[in-house]
């Protein structure tokens, strides 16, 4: 599943965003509870304009880790896309009682 995943990544990068969120599925088909998979998945949804889709992938990821900055803010600018700011305010908020110390 990790060649997969990076093969994923790769896709991503090279803006291929479906050819990623293919591979991204293939993943979770064998791995439902990996969160990046999730994550990286919804972004590969909300780069195809899927942003209700990404969304889910976002919620999914954060049931399985509550903590989890980069599914907060990324949920967040899925919610901003569509317009719902007080979802978007919210998860941003949540976002930064989590962020990344390095």
């Amino acid at each position: 599943m990790k060649d997969l995943f990076n093969e994923g990544n790769r896709k991503y990068i090279k803006g291929d965003y479906k050819g990623a969120a293919k591979l991204f599925e293939k993943v979770l088909e064998e791995e439902p509870n990996n969160v990046y998979a999730n994550i990286n998945l919804g972004v590969a949804k909300m780069d195809l304009g899927e942003y209700l889709v990404a969304i889910d992938f976002f919620t999914k990821a954060l049931e399985i880790d509550p903590k989890n900055y980069d599914a907060y803010r990324n949920r967040a600018l899925a919610y901003y896309s569509l317009n719902k700011e007080t979802e978007a305010l919210s998860d941003y908020k949540k976002a930064s009682q989590y962020v990344k110390k390095e």
